[in-house]
């Protein structure tokens, strides 16, 4: 094999170019430039020198020459190997120069392979001398140098317009973290393309599904008429489904948008499709002013862009069904509790002004478990929609239809004059279930047992008003009457929670409430992964009294804050009792009301609590999402507080309540828990497994666990496993137990 000079002044070329011929059994020396190249081959002798053109201190040709000077100068054989090379007038003054091939950069493999064994059979000759050759060397060179800083100002200024490009990309990427509704990051986004990005126009097109069109949304810059005036089908999209370049709109045919923009002087253009939770949403459209703009590189970048647009706009449609169902209930798009207590206040302030009467209306749909129980849940899910769907349609426009419980609806009657016309008002509510509603092919005669309260003569309160139209419901269906107005003597029941109310008033005096624990398993592995903490009362002449019972009536009152803070105390001793026994306990979870988190000195109480660890706590908190967002910048102090201690923080019941994705955003939680509402219907395909499955998203998005509440079958845990929750929690994994109960649940979680 021979040995081989090889000559470039960019490393890598000469590293790749060295591995290339030593692979195929080469002796190759290396050199910068010419002038070292010289020596080296004064010094090596080599058999062949591989050698580029403009270099610095000496150049190919001189190299060339500098070889064949003095009598023992060498002769080996010459090959060219350069990015810059003239044809006729370049390649006769190299073979002037002794050089036996010309290869331009780059080459492949095996096409220089094939050249070395070319010149490396050939006899070496020596070229005639010629006297011009200095004058033809410099004028070749000349030429060579300006095609090469002709290549570095074209590459120069690819570089300056994908940087434009980067930095639109950029700029955009802060825009979608920033801008929190779909019509100022669309015209956001336009903008910048133009100002930043540099191109001449900029639009953006959302598919409109019932007019069959793409809409121009946004837009910025010069131009004609974005898109086409086409109509398009509702099953196929071509025009946004895929990328449309045009570098050349003077030889393109077109329509007037195609003329539009040939007269604002845009000479290419691309469609990039926007999409959205993977169907085709619409079309990012960007004219640039020079033909041949839009090369591979620039749309790399530009696909990024649409991606990253395309993503902002499925998060937006997120969020916006997210706070949609924040207000509204899911099966019936009727107005939820929250919005209902909302409209009530706006009906309220405006019949104050106008000093006429409102109504609050309580309707209980009558055996309605019966219809699940022997037609199935969808049957039932039918029947509440044909519920809804027939208020609305019996009520006027000022007035709200709202879905406030499992079969419980409100409407409230704003601005009527004399009381007697609630009573026109309600029975016409009444009336629209005389004919039978057509459920599976079985016609459903529904009952309503109707409550009404009247402004101002019932309440001058929405409170007063809501709760006194549920008692009046509740005396209708106890006493069988189809409709009732409340009267004041509704409110028997008031002597019977006062008793209640001392007898739990003593039990947490005297230390007879007890917390009782339900496990939380992780789905993946099956162990325990955590703890919840419920109070219960067992009193000697009621009973076991339940949870929805006592709970509210200690909120009330004012009792839940000693028993929260004995409920933090208990839990922790509990904590410590377990782990003095050599049992791993996991982190454990204990509930915060309302009135708890509103107290100065909560933050206090729990740091009181959890010091008995004397290290890092094991004790979570539960807190309602509504309970957060009732003051969410003190709830966001007093929470981030306890974060630093070490408490975690868990959103309880979510999804059912208030908080919309910008308040979740803020407050400083680590855990979701889906409500058990969603757990118990999510087998049906619909609403309920697509809430769960955007909770879980949503909740993994942002960085938090998802724990799944009320979970009884093994095939509500496999579709949350599915769906990828985390942790679940139900009487598949087990009842609320003593905690005497939980240390063997405990021990026989330990590891091996």
């Amino acid at each position: 094999m021979a040995r081989i000079l090889v000559v470039d002044d960019n490393r890598a070329n000469r590293e790749a170019l060295a591995s290339l011929l030593e692979a195929a059994g080469h002796r190759v020396v290396k050199a910068a430039d010419g002038a070292e190249a010289l020596a080296l081959a004064r010094e090596t002798s080599p058999q062949l020198v591989i050698t580029d053109v403009l270099m610095p201190r000496m150049d190919g040709y001189q190299l060339a020459r500098r070889l064949r000077e003095g009598p023992d100068a060498p002769a080996p054989g010459l090959i060219f190997y350069t990015a810059y090379f003239g044809e006729r007038d370049a390649r006769e003054l190299a073979a002037a120069h002794g050089v036996r091939r010309v290869l331009v950069k780059p080459a492949d493999n095996e096409v220089i392979l094939q050249a070395v064994n070319e010149v490396l059979a050939e006899q070496p000759s020596i070229p005639e001398p010629r006297a011009d050759l200095d004058r033809e060397h410099l004028r070749v060179l000349v030429d060579q140098l300006l095609e090469k800083t002709s290549a570095l100002e074209a590459e120069q200024r690819k570089i300056q317009r994908l940087n434009r490009t980067l930095s639109t990309l950029s700029a955009v990427n802060a825009l979608i973290v920033r801008v929190q509704d779909r019509a100022s990051l669309l015209e956001e986004a336009c903008r910048i393309a133009v100002e930043t990005g540099g191109f001449g126009y900029a639009a953006v097109g959302l598919i409109d599904r019932e007019k069959g069109t793409l809409e121009t949304v946004a837009a910025a810059g010069e131009g004609g008429a974005p898109f086409p005036e086409s109509h398009f089908p509702e099953s196929h999209f071509p025009f946004p489904a895929k990328f449309d370049v045009c570098n050349d709109l003077e030889e393109a045919p077109g329509g007037p948008e195609r003329t539009a923009a040939l007269e604002q002087g845009l000479r290419s253009r691309v469609v990039l499709p926007l999409l959205e939770a993977g169907a085709p949403a619409g079309a990012l459209l960007l004219y640039a002013r020079t033909p041949g703009f839009f090369d591979e590189d620039e749309l790399r970048l530009l696909r990024e862009l649409a991606g990253d647009i395309s993503f902002a706009l499925n998060h937006l449609a997120q969020k916006e069904r997210m706070d949609y169902l924040a207000y509204h209930d899911s099966l019936t798009g009727l107005p939820n509790r929250l919005l209902f207590a909302d409209r009530l206040g706006q009906a309220l302030n405006a019949v104050r002004r106008a000093k006429r009467r409102a109504a609050v209306v309580y309707l209980d749909i009558q055996r309605f478990r019966l219809v699940n129980d022997t037609l199935g849940r969808k049957a039932g899910d039918e029947l509440l929609r044909e519920v809804g769907a027939r208020l609305r349609a019996a009520v006027r426009d000022q007035d709200t239809v709202a879905r406030v419980g499992s079969d419980h609806f409100a409407v409230v009657l704003a601005g009527f004059g004399e009381r007697e016309e609630a009573a026109l008002l309600v029975e016409g509510l009444v009336d629209a279930f005389k004919h039978p509603i057509a459920i599976e092919g079985a016609e459903l005669r529904v009952t309503m047992r109707v409550g009404a309260a009247v402004f101002p003569e019932d309440g001058t309160s929405a409170e007063a008003l809501w709760a006194n139209a549920e008692a009046a419901m509740k005396r209708a269906r106890g006493t069988g009457q189809r409709m009732l107005f409340y009267a004041p003597d509704m409110n028997d029941r008031v002597a019977e929670l006062l008793a209640m109310e001392n007898r739990l008033r003593l039990a947490l005096e005297t230390g007879k409430l007890t917390l009782h624990y339900q496990p939380k398993v992780d789905v993946r592995t099956r162990q325990m992964a955590g703890l919840e903490a419920l109070i219960r009362w067992n009193d000697p002449e009621l009973g076991v009294v339940p949870p929805s019972r006592f709970v509210a009536l200690m909120e009330e009152t004012g009792m839940i804050l000693t028993a929260g803070r004995w409920a933090l105390s208990q839990a922790v001793q509990d904590i410590r009792r377990w782990q003095a026994q050599g049992l791993r306990v996991p982190r454990t979870a204990v509930n915060v009301s309302a009135l708890q988190l509103r107290q100065s000195d909560f933050v206090d109480s729990v740091l009181q609590a959890i010091a008995g660890f004397g290290g890092a706590p094991l004790l979570d908190l539960e807190i309602t999402e509504s309970v957060l967002v009732d003051d969410i910048d003190e709830s966001t102090r007093k929470l981030q507080i306890l974060r630093r201690a070490g408490v975690e923080v868990s959103v309880d019941d979510f999804g059912t309540g208030y908080s919309s994705l910008n308040y979740l955003a803020r407050l400083p939680v680590d855990t979701l828990k889906i409500d058990r509402s969603f757990v118990a219907s999510m087998r049906e395909a619909g609403y309920p497994r697509n809430i769960v499955a955007m909770i879980v998203s949503l909740a993994h998005t942002l960085g938090l666990k998802v724990i799944a509440e009320g979970v009884e079958e093994d095939a509500q845990m496999e579709l949350l496993r599915e769906l990828g929750c985390d942790q679940i929690q139900g009487y598949l994994v087990s009842r609320p137990l003593p905690a005497d109960k939980i240390e063997p649940l405990l021990r026989a979680h330990m590891p091996e």
